[in-house]
């Protein structure tokens, strides 16, 4: 690994434009981590966010939330009920900002998915999402 910047400084980076789509995603490895350091690496990212659109308010920004998994191991740490209550906690952080969300959690949910490394047809939908935001 040679870059181990954090999302924030990455975003502070961004000189952004109307040109700019920016996607961040929340997944499965902050599963392990207590919710409150979960909570405070996303409140970060949104002061992060806010200090991008008063740069270029145009920029878009994109969130990805997880998506839900099979549990082979470390079921206390890795199940879904931890990655709900993040998805939840995402959308309750960002809800006042003018971010796009792709909702991996019900798209896989949908497509009745519980790989932790969704099918294609499972990121084919999100790279749609994705597209309609940005185009």
């Amino acid at each position: 690994m040679k870059d181990d910047n954090y999302i924030p400084r990455e975003i502070d980076q961004v000189a952004g434009d109307s040109g700019t789509a920016i996607v961040i995603s929340f997944g499965q490895h902050f599963r392990p981590f207590p919710i409150n350091v979960f909570i405070r690496r996303a409140i970060n990212v949104k002061k992060a966010i806010e200090r991008l659109f008063l740069r270029s308010p145009e920029t878009k920004v994109i969130i990805k939330t997880e998506n839900i998994r099979e549990i082979n191991e470390n079921v206390e740490i890795f199940s879904d009920f931890h990655g709900n209550i993040q998805n939840l906690i995402i959308r309750d952080i960002f809800r006042d900002l003018n971010v796009g969300i792709i909702d991996a959690w019900d798209m896989t949910v949908a497509y009745r998915s519980e790989d932790v490394h969704p099918p294609d047809s499972v990121i084919e939908s999100q790279i749609g999402m994705f597209l309609n935001y940005i185009c």
